[in-house]
């Protein structure tokens, strides 16, 4: 991964019975609109090239396209929804990464 990390958070994919995905998330990324409060931002969500199942918690980085515009909007604790046309996944900032 060479890509400067923005932060890290913790997140549980929708089940497709809960309005989600139908399947699982596979590779090294996934690029979706990241909202906090009400608000788009696009990112990378950086996977490890694992399977990331529906339904189950994970720790993942995320990289930011512009880092600017929304670290100042996040501190520990903070509610965060992945969008995929719909709300596909809920969780919340763990870690805000310098920039250095």
């Amino acid at each position: 991964m060479t890509a400067k990390l923005d932060v890290i958070i913790n997140v549980r994919f929708k089940t497709a019975d809960e309005g989600g995905r139908k399947t699982a998330l596979v590779g090294n990324f996934y690029s979706c609109p990241l909202f906090v409060d009400g608000e788009g931002f696009d990112c990378r969500v950086f996977l490890g090239d694992q399977k990331i199942e529906l339904g189950e918690w994970y720790r993942l980085p995320v990289k930011f396209l512009n880092r600017d515009f929304v670290v100042p909007k996040l501190m520990p604790g903070k509610p965060i929804t992945l969008w995929e046309g719909k709300d596909v996944a809920n969780g919340e900032v763990l870690e805000v990464l310098p920039d250095a």
